[in-house]
Formats: structure tokens, C-alpha cells, sequence
């Protein structure tokens, strides 16, 4: 398991979601995000050639927490994949199968929503095709 979080991660209570509005998600759990997984298609996939792709992923990680308010079933975590498509100039990545079990399509919309927003610096290859996931972890579980 891929674990990397610069420093250590503050949990998102519902009182630290900008724009959240009041009512059930109040008592939201606190919630952690962090990495799981990456695959680099057609590379060595050694920790050189993931990190520029990492930074930019792990940089948004309070962004993707934000997302957590939107979840259908907020005591329950799990994990989030993608595919990323990233073009030969770096930049935003085409969103491609976006795959979870944690439901809520506000949530999913808001997740696929931050991916998009990513500028990745330009692949050392070539076009890219990054699979990465994150795990929400809520409670400390």
C-alpha cells in the first residue's frame, strides 16, 4: 500500500467545509485521504517517475476531502480510482473511468471534478495514462 501524505493530513469535519450547508452533514465523521495506488502505463513505475504525478495528485488531497460532504453514506469510507490521460504537453488529464463504491453522484461529480482540475507538469514520456486511487478513511478506520 502506497501511503505518502506530506506532513500529516487534517481531517474534514463538516465545520471545516467552506460552503457546506447545515443539516445532516454536521455530524459528519472526520475524514483522511490518501494515496493507494498509482500505475504509470508503459513506464518503470519507480517512485522517480511517479512523484511529479504525486505531488500534483497529493497537493489537492483537501479539495478531495471538501468532496466528502456530498457522500451518500458519510459514516463509511472507501476508495476512489481513475484513469488519468495526460497529454504529451502535461496540463489537465481527460477523467476516464472513474470507478468507486462509495455513493452519492454529487460526490463522485465533485471527485472527478478535482482530478480534472489538476495541471500536471509534462510527461517525461510522452502521453500518459496514470491509474491512481485514494482511500477516504473515516474515524480513524
Amino acid at each position: 500500500m502506497e501511503q505518502s501524505n506530506p506532513g500529516t493530513p487534517s481531517p474534514l469535519s463538516e465545520a471545516a467545509a467552506p460552503g457546506a450547508t447545515p443539516g445532516p452533514a454536521a455530524a459528519l465523521p472526520e475524514v483522511v485521504v490518501e494515496s493507494v495506488g498509482m500505475h504509470v502505463g508503459g513506464g518503470k513505475n519507480d517512485e522517480t517517475e511517479k512523484a511529479p504525478f504525486k505531488r500534483a495528485i497529493e497537493s489537492r488531497f483537501a479539495e478531495f476531502r471538501r468532496c466528502y460532504v456530498e457522500v451518500e453514506q458519510p459514516g463509511k469510507g472507501g476508495t476512489f480510482g481513475v484513469d488519468l490521460f495526460i497529454g504529451r504537453e502535461g496540463g489537465k488529464p481527460e477523467v476516464r473511468q472513474p470507478r468507486t463504491g462509495m455513493s452519492g453522484e454529487k460526490f463522485r461529480s465533485c471527485v472527478v471534478a478535482v482530478f480534472n482540475s489538476i495541471d500536471f507538469e509534462r510527461p517525461r514520456a510522452g502521453p500518459t495514462v496514470v491509474s491512481y486511487s485514494l482511500r477516504f478513511s473515516v474515524g480513524g478506520r
